[in-house]
């Protein structure tokens, strides 16, 4: 803040365009010659405009515009820039000083003040990284108390130089020196680095310029009032009336229209238009009374204007989220819709293709069996009748592979339907223990038969049933080591018929019991051993579900496992085929 000269107290005059007077940021980070020059013009034009009337009228101004603008510059440029931007704003001051003949030594000291109050004010900030957020409460408190800290640093400063060189009291021009410096930062600060000239321009675009001209003649009302009725005190009503328009027009409106409020009160009481009780206190308790009110009044709009911006700002992310996720969600629809249509385009192919597929196979297996019996005389070597043979095994295991694949293609794509009969479930279970008689034999594995004296029969496709005991037959074989045993049971339990397999092959591990059911799941202790394709048990499940009935397995590892499916003794047979 500029010196007072003589036996004149520090002051200083309102500035009509806070958002125009700090120049935008350079790309670089760096100041140019063009924005220090107009810097240095901004700083001596007001600096001059304070000193002056302070010189030539006597009165203590209440505001000091100059180092707020010199604080907005320092935050909206690099620190390396910041030296020539203080420079340039302390040699402006001290040249309007100097212009109205004040002595060099109250235009030395007041530059020094000023410069140290503009750097304590911006360095925190900076260095905190609070101006790249400033509309953000825990900012803007933070930066207050830096406006405290900066501006009893420069009072200091500036009351002893007032005191060495006109002799003034000390403790009156710090508190004169403090209160207008403090309240310009304190106002016109956070309204540099949040008001954007583009809020401005919404606050008065089609549709939006008639509310805003009724609330800031509001405001301009409030001002006339008082003038006109001044015993009254109504500038009190300038309060509710900028809260008001700072929620309905942001930042930009609560600047407006504090401008307004504060240009009429300074105007009233520098003409002595006020409420008697007003104009009884000396021109200084006057102009603290109102340092004091704006203060108040400016720091409840910086702070509703910051938790409004914060609002707005969550508002704005939320509906993005909110979009991002809608997009997302429908993009997971039809990602979804693409692949249910794919795989069902998947297993409706390969549900077509079981005669293409099985037929050629079919004619592999009938002649490699044709060629190992030696059907129509001898083959020559015993090595062709070894290699048919191979032939044979590879082709049937291949058949048994391409069989599963497609009933569960079937399965998935809704082809399969199930043809209900009458099932003797001794016979049935007799049937398929023959049919895996031959590879138990080779692998030394016995199978054994535990089949209730009364017949049980139950209504069901005779096929699925089979497909499902020789499944899991199958797999009970495969998985038992030499010597080791398989049992099938089958009965009556709770009104349904029960088929149960248990072996003492090699175990399921406890944590992989609960994926075992699943398409082309395979035991990781299987390591390859065993040829399979994980959908035996698939292909059990989903036959059982179909039946209306259950699938369960019960295992340990290295002791063997028990695998139970329930059948219900009758089911529609519409219901089975859609299912």
């Amino acid at each position: 803040m500029p010196p007072s000269f003589r036996a004149s107290e520090p002051g200083l005059v309102l500035s009509a365009s806070v958002t125009s007077a700090v120049p935008a940021k350079h790309e670089s980070g760096r100041s140019t010659p063009w924005f220090l020059a107009a810097l240095g013009l901004a700083v001596f034009a007001l600096t001059l405009a304070c000193v002056y009337l302070v010189q030539h009228t006597g009165r203590i101004t209440p505001i000091w515009i100059a180092n707020a603008v010199v604080v907005a510059a320092l935050l909206r440029h690099d620190r390396g820039a910041w030296i020539e931007i203080i420079g340039v704003a302390a040699l402006a001051n001290f040249a309007a000083d100097m212009l109205l003949s004040d002595i060099w030594f109250n235009g030395v000291g007041f530059s020094v003040a000023n410069s140290l109050e503009v750097l304590l004010a911006a360095a925190p900030l900076r260095f905190l990284g609070f101006d790249r957020a400033f509309s953000r409460t825990e900012s803007l408190l933070t930066f207050y108390v830096c406006v405290a800290v900066a501006c009893a640093a420069s009072s200091t400063i500036a009351a002893t130089a007032l005191l060495i060189s006109a002799g003034l009291p000390f403790w009156s021009s710090f508190a004169s020196w403090f209160g207008a410096d403090a309240l310009g930062l304190a106002l016109l600060v956070p309204f540099f680095q949040c008001v954007k000239l583009g809020a401005f321009r919404e606050m008065f675009s089609r549709g939006e310029r008639w509310v805003s001209l009724v609330m800031l003649g509001g405001v301009a009302c409030v001002g006339l009032l008082s003038f006109s009725f001044p015993t009254f005190s109504l500038s009190v009503l300038y309060f509710p009336t900028l809260i008001l328009l700072t929620f309905r027009r942001g930042f930009a409106g609560g600047a407006l229209g504090l401008l307004i409020a504060l240009t009429a009160s300074l105007l009233m009481t520098f003409h002595n238009h006020a409420s008697p009780q007003f104009l009884s206190h000396t021109l200084e308790t006057r102009i603290a009374m109102l340092q004091f009110y704006y203060a108040i009044v400016g720091f409840t709009i910086i702070l509703a204007g910051a938790a409004l911006e914060e609002r707005r700002a969550l508002e704005k992310g939320l509906a993005s989220a909110v979009s991002r996720a809608e997009t997302s969600r429908e993009e997971a629809v039809l990602a979804k819709e693409v692949a249910e249509q794919a795989s069902h385009a998947k297993s409706s192919f390969l549900a077509n293709m079981s005669h293409e597929l099985r037929t050629p196979l079919n004619a592999v297996i009938g002649f490699s069996e044709m060629i190992r019996s030696e059907m129509f005389g001898p083959v020559g070597d015993a090595h062709y009748k070894e290699y048919a043979g191979l032939i044979n095994g590879a082709g049937s295991h291949l058949l048994d592979l391409i069989g599963d694949i497609l009933d569960m293609s079937k399965i998935e794509a809704g082809k399969l339907e199930l043809h209900l009969e009458r099932v003797d479930t001794a016979l049935t279970v007799r049937e398929c223990v023959e049919l895996l008689a031959e590879r138990a034999a080779t692998g030394r594995v016995t199978i054994r038969t535990e089949l209730r004296q009364a017949p049980v029969f139950f209504e069901a496709d005779k096929r699925a049933v089979k497909q499902i005991l020789l499944n899991l037959l199958s797999n009970a074989v495969k998985f038992t080591p030499e010597g080791g045993d398989v049992c099938v049971r089958a009965g009556l339990a709770d009104g349904q018929c029960q088929l149960i397999v248990e072996d003492t092959g090699v175990g399921i591990p406890a944590n992989e019991i609960g994926r075992i059911g699943n398409p082309f799941v395979q035991l990781s202790n299987n390591s390859g051993r065993h040829q399979g394709t994980g959908l035996g048990l698939a292909l059990v499940r989903s036959l059982a579900e179909m039946h209306r009935g259950t699938f369960k397995i019960e295992s340990a590892e290295g002791r063997g496992t028990t695998v139970t499916v329930t059948l219900p003794l009758g089911v529609d047979a519409r219901t089975a085929a859609a299912a």
